[in-house]
């Protein structure tokens, strides 16, 4: 038990700079790798934190249980909920910049 309690603990903590490393240094930075779907002029940003929580919820009604699995999974979540845009799931494509760019900004003069 004591054992499964530390490698949950551990893989949170290896989760969370993975996803650092895989994640932009500011939000909006490597957008590219976002989960953005297309609507008409909206986006609709599925934020990684989201759909580890997700994978979290199938895998606990599945009785899947890992404590590495999610352990990674709650690292990426804690990681992804540091963003500043962590709520921002839908907005108009044409204030991409508008959103983006105070962070972009304050990242680069920092």
């Amino acid at each position: 038990m004591i054992f499964q309690i530390v490698l949950f603990f551990v893989s949170a903590i290896a989760g969370y700079f993975v996803q650092k490393l895989i994640s932009g240094k500011y939000e909006g930075d490597k957008i590219e790798r976002s989960l953005r779907l297309s609507t008409g002029g909206y986006y609709i940003h599925i934020h990684h934190w989201i759909y580890y929580s997700v994978f979290i919820l199938g895998m606990y009604l599945f009785n899947f249980y890992s404590p590495i699995v999610y352990g990674l999974f709650i690292g990426g979540i804690i990681q992804g909920l540091t963003y500043r845009d962590r709520f921002i799931i839908i907005y108009k494509k044409k204030d991409f910049k508008k959103i983006y760019s105070k962070w972009q900004k304050q990242f680069k003069l920092s």
